[in-house]
């Protein structure tokens, strides 16, 4: 068990891990972890521009890490959808209510996230590494309308349990900036 000042130090640093379920939770709080570009939106409107950037120049798009072009759209697609749909597990609600608000607490007063790029949602399907690019950059850019003009009520994040849809909206905003940080063109 972490003591509290360990626990408190590990924030302040950016060094905290955190196991959960069959899918750890990373959090990289602070480091660029190796992110190309860096980047943050203030709002999907700003993400989106990025998106219609990267269609054009996709075929020149190399990346830092183990996923393909193709895999970082399907998860950005799939996050967003599924705060909608809701998502395939939950962490627990102690989970959610403690490390799980302290990550997105964090995340949103530094102004952006930092995570492993590399790791699926938890029992999301899985994700296939190659497909057409455009239809992805497509499918992308439709969740995030469905997104803007859905009207009901969302679901619960997997990890940051219930959120505002403004606070959804940042959350899914700096998801992408984080994703896209990779891809250099």
């Amino acid at each position: 068990m972490m003591n509290r000042r360990v626990f408190l130090t590990s924030l302040a640093t950016g060094t905290l891990l955190v196991g959960g379920g069959a899918v750890g939770f990373h959090l990289h709080l602070s480091s660029r972890n190796g992110a190309k570009r860096l980047l943050t939106y203030q709002s999907l409107g700003e993400a989106l521009q990025e998106i219609e950037q990267l269609k054009k120049v996709a075929p020149q798009i190399s990346l830092e890490g183990q996923w393909s072009l193709y895999q970082h759209l399907l998860h950005c697609t799939q996050s967003i959808q599924f705060s909608i749909q809701g998502f395939p597990s939950q962490k627990s609600p102690i989970f959610q209510q403690t490390l799980g608000k302290l990550a997105f607490n964090k995340f949103l007063s530094q102004g952006y996230m930092r995570h492993n790029r590399n790791e699926p949602i938890p029992d999301a399907p899985e994700l296939v590494s190659s497909g057409d690019i455009q239809t992805a950059f497509d499918g992308l850019i439709q969740s995030i309308h469905a997104f803007d003009t859905h009207a009901g009520s969302l679901q619960p994040h997997f990890a940051y349990g219930q959120l505002s849809k403004n606070d959804y909206a940042k959350a899914h905003a700096m998801h992408l900036a984080d994703h896209f940080a990779v891809m250099v063109y």
